[in-house]
């Protein structure tokens, strides 16, 4: 991927919105291309290396974190335009969670240098940034909730109505979720056993709220999944 190429990615991501076509140029500069295959371990938790903050240009991620137990619990999914990476530049501190491939993805990395120089020169970005960071806490907040309060049956449903709003295609009364997570990857994201999910799943299929396969997973009854 060359400068042109970087800079027409970065036109792509809501974190460089609003800034004028010549600041792309010196932005690009610090950017560097990388590339990871589906299933690669791109961030450690607990890591001490902190020097690295990501842009995901293609392809998606997994957030996850471990339990006492050595449960894998799936914290969040990221597509391209959302970024990771930038906690530990701006406090020090180890890396949160472990970040995985969820499939093969192209991202741009900055330094620790070039990040906060960028933060510096262009206040904007580190507004934006600030906005979603918030978002993302509000996010996780509903997240733990959710984990804690519901029944596991909600906890599934409540994943499947996320992936809805966050990925999905409204096609009449129906939603569409194209690709969506294996068994295993919705366990981790409702903190459950993939038997679990099977079952529950299957009940929602004979129930008529949903119909799935491996290439897309169908909402055909929106408002029982909330209740």
């Amino acid at each position: 991927m060359d400068r042109t190429d970087i800079q027409e990615s970065l036109k792509k991501v809501p974190l460089f919105q609003g800034l004028s076509p010549r600041d792309y140029d010196p932005i690009s500069k610090a950017m560097i291309h990388r590339k990871f295959e589906s299933a690669g371990v791109i961030v450690h938790e607990e890591d001490l290396e902190n020097q690295t903050f990501f842009i995901i240009i293609s392809g998606e991620v997994h957030v996850t974190v471990l339990s006492t137990e050595g449960k894998q619990t799936i914290l969040a999914t990221l597509r391209p335009g959302d970024f990771f990476g930038e906690m530990s530049i701006l406090d020090g501190e180890p890396r949160s969670a472990t970040v995985v491939a969820a499939a093969n993805c192209e991202l741009l990395m900055l330094y620790r240098k070039s990040f906060l120089d960028i933060m510096q020169t262009y206040p904007k970005i580190a507004i934006h940034m600030l906005i979603t960071m918030s978002r993302r806490l509000r996010r996780s907040n509903r997240h733990i909730n959710t984990l804690s309060k519901m029944s596991v049956y909600g906890r599934v449903a409540d994943v499947i109505l996320q992936l809805a709003n966050e990925k999905g295609e409204r096609i009449g009364d129906m939603i569409m979720i194209h690709n969506p997570p294996t068994h295993q990857e919705l366990a981790e994201m409702a903190g459950t056993s993939r038997e679990t999910v099977s079952r529950i799943l299957s009940q929602l299929r004979k129930k008529h709220y949903i119909t799935a396969d491996r290439k897309k997973m169908v909402v055909l009854n929106e408002e029982e999944l909330y209740d």
